[in-house]
């Protein structure tokens, strides 16, 4: 292989640095396209597509992105809190900024001015259906729960749907840090596990994901790294197949502190009938909650979300106990 000049410089460059002991840092680039992997708005059948979203934009668990939107943070990188990628390398990458309009799960255009445009058609049943959450008095420290990956759905269209624990912000939600499982988030019609932080700067990042089958059991942890009592940048989250023994990690920062609490999330896009469901009801369990002081919450004052506007109607329901959610459908 015979490597051109600026490829020659840049090793030399390396090579001199390293031999000089000091840290080298690569030019700022955008980060690898994998969320071009993921479902594509063209992939859904043209009842399932929100008005006015692209065709090249893909499915994520925060809404409708550009590729160019959607960075991925292999294992052993961090994101960073002034939106910098630190690779596993050592070297820092800055992802390409993102001037595109996002879409909600409604299909609600998001300029990056914040401008918010309804469509005037909207798509089959898309967005979060129900959830098992509360709101916490005092900064979240950890969350980590179990569930088992269900069946795939028995019509096996087009859909999307994901199940999740996550923290955010409240009454200013700045991030979401979630472990999602997920089937068909990768055009692929199989279940798949990933971490995900949603938006800095309009970007929406996730890890590699891994595979997943009916019956794995999964744990999904979200969890500072600092000690006790601290006001934690520096953030984990972890998607693991039990089963498999694979773990997708997100190492990242938070952006303030986390005190909305989802112990399970039922999340869908475009289903038309309830046989495009998997098969329910899903419970997280084992769940544990824990402040910022590191002291486990005895008992989360779990609230459900209200179901009866959603189409199609699916016997929707949640239960709770101190340490479960079960999500009905």
């Amino acid at each position: 292989m015979v490597m051109s000049h600026s490829k020659l410089r840049t090793v030399a460059r390396l090579l001199i640095a390293l031999a000089l002991g000091l840290a080298f840092t690569f030019p700022a680039v955008a980060a690898p396209a994998v969320g071009s992997q993921l479902t594509r708005v063209g992939q859904l059948a043209a009842a399932a597509r929100p008005q006015g979203v692209p065709d090249d934009y893909v499915i994520t668990p925060n809404g409708y992105f550009s590729p160019s939107c959607v960075a991925t943070l292999h294992n052993g990188d961090r994101l960073q809190a002034n939106g910098m990628i630190r690779r596993a390398s050592g070297a820092m990458e800055k992802p390409a900024l993102c001037t595109s309009d996002n879409f909600t799960l409604q299909g609600v255009r998001v300029s990056p001015n914040g401008k918010r445009t309804t469509p005037s058609r909207k798509p089959e049943q898309t967005g979060w259906v129900e959830t098992g959450n509360y709101s916490s008095s005092t900064p979240i420290n950890r969350i980590v729960a179990s569930w088992t990956v269900p069946a795939q759905p028995a019509n096996r269209g087009d859909q999307t749907i994901y199940f999740f624990p996550g923290l955010e912000q409240l009454p200013d939600v700045q991030s979401i840090l979630q472990p999602v499982l997920g089937w068909n988030g990768y055009g692929d019609k199989a279940w798949t596990l990933a971490s995900w932080n949603c938006c800095v700067d309009g970007t929406t990042f996730h890890s590699d994901p891994i595979a997943a089958s009916a019956g794995d059991e999964v744990v999904g942890d979200t969890y500072s790294t600092c000690a006790a009592g601290v006001s934690c940048g520096t953030w984990n989250i972890d998607s693991k197949n039990v089963t498999t023994g694979q773990t997708s990690s997100l190492s990242t920062n938070p952006y303030a502190d986390l005190n909305w609490v989802f112990g399970g999330v039922l999340e869908v896009y475009s289903v038309a009938s309830c046989n495009q469901y998997s098969g329910g009801p899903i419970t997280f369990h084992n769940i544990q909650v824990y402040d910022r002081n590191n002291n486990l919450v005895a008992n989360p004052p779990w609230g459900g979300s209200d179901t009866s506007g959603i189409d199609p109607q699916c016997n929707y329901g949640q239960n709770f106990t101190s340490t479960s959610v079960t999500l009905s459908y």
